[in-house]
């Protein structure tokens, strides 16, 4: 790609910047995501695509706006019969208009097949930093260990003793012989098209899913169970890795004193890149942290909670799910 463009392309990997930092896609981080890149690239032509899967992830509320951008062609999916990510497809209509790709993913499947994906500037990652919103850098991809191995030179000698040219018929040095067993003839890689990858990477090849994955495909649905505390996820104000948010003793006597769909007070503590942290005070002088997603502060969602809510107000909200593992609980604004 040549380093001045009259117009810059990019392709998005929605799914993957809509999952940044939490377990669930969120449609609201992904517009946040790609109007930040906007502000920092007015020129650019983009392009988001997302998941085949991507409408039936992503929270309720959102799913309705995901439709009409989809129909608007904001967003595109893969084909039919696609499984698992496209990222195939990403790449596929990246190669075709040489474009950017916006992605924190390392494609490492396909770095044979589209080498560029190491040329300076062709890879975009992001991520949304609390107070400042999305960063984004130029990154190289991670290389597959299993396809960076170095090949060995053949060691050549003529029976004359001459150094040989171009042209000249070598002979390999016999290799030391083996006291165990003979090691099989390796047969030399067939290079594969790109119509071939494409197929196989979209069809035949879904990911083995990630732990985040697994526990969303044993969790109970909110809209079969809406009484059922399900998984949420804990902003990235708190904690992006797994542990746990709040102490045990006091996440214990918050869900003595609180249930799934009652009002609880809080306080707004403060603000994650799309959400709000909101501090409950118990009777027994305990202090819990909530969580508050900006799909959860209003009809439609706001684009930033700060938009609803101010640092230091005592609000009521509701609580709506509720996450024994993190011990964090997600609420709405009453």
């Amino acid at each position: 790609m040549s380093a001045v463009r009259a117009r810059q392309r990019v392709v998005v990997d929605g799914s993957n910047f809509a999952t940044e930092g939490r377990t669930l896609p969120s449609l609201v981080q992904l517009d946040e995501a790609v109007r930040a890149f906007m502000e920092e690239s007015p020129d650019a032509e983009i392009i988001v695509v997302v998941d085949a899967s991507f409408e039936h992830r992503v929270a309720a509320s959102e799913r309705r706006r995901f439709k009409e951008s989809e129909l608007a062609g904001e967003v595109v999916t893969p084909p039919a019969g696609a499984v698992g990510r496209g990222d195939a497809f990403i790449l596929k209509i990246a190669d075709r208009i040489g474009a950017v790709v916006l992605s924190n993913d390392s494609f490492q499947e396909f770095h044979e097949l589209y080498p560029w994906l190491f040329d300076v500037g062709r890879l975009i990652g992001g991520k949304p930093v609390p107070g400042v919103g999305w960063v984004f850098t130029p990154r190289l991809p991670v290389r597959n260990s299993k396809t960076a191995r170095v090949a060995k030179k053949l060691a050549v000698t003529l029976a004359s003793g001459e150094r040989p040219a171009i042209g000249t018929t070598l002979t390999p040095v016999p290799a030391r012989a083996s006291r165990t067993r003979r090691a099989a003839p390796v047969a030399p890689p067939v290079e594969p098209t790109v119509e071939a990858a494409v197929v196989q990477a979209t069809v035949e090849r879904p990911k083995r899913p990630s732990r985040a994955t697994k526990k969303v495909a044993v969790a109970p649905s909110p809209e079969v169970l809406p009484e059922t505390p399900t998984s949420s996820v804990a902003p990235a104000a708190l904690r992006r890795d797994r542990q746990p948010v709040n102490t045990e003793s006091a996440f214990a006597r918050f869900l003595a004193t609180y249930a799934v769909g009652g009002l609880v007070e809080g306080e707004v503590s403060a603000f994650t890149s799309h959400g709000a942290v909101i501090a409950v005070v118990l009777g027994d002088g305990q202090r819990v942290e909530c969580y508050a997603p900006t799909t959860l502060l209003g009809t439609p969602p706001p684009t930033r909670a700060r938009d609803v809510v101010a640092r230091g107000d005592r609000r009521r909200f509701r609580l709506v799910r509720v996450d024994d593992e993190r011990r964090i609980a997600e609420v709405a604004l009453a």
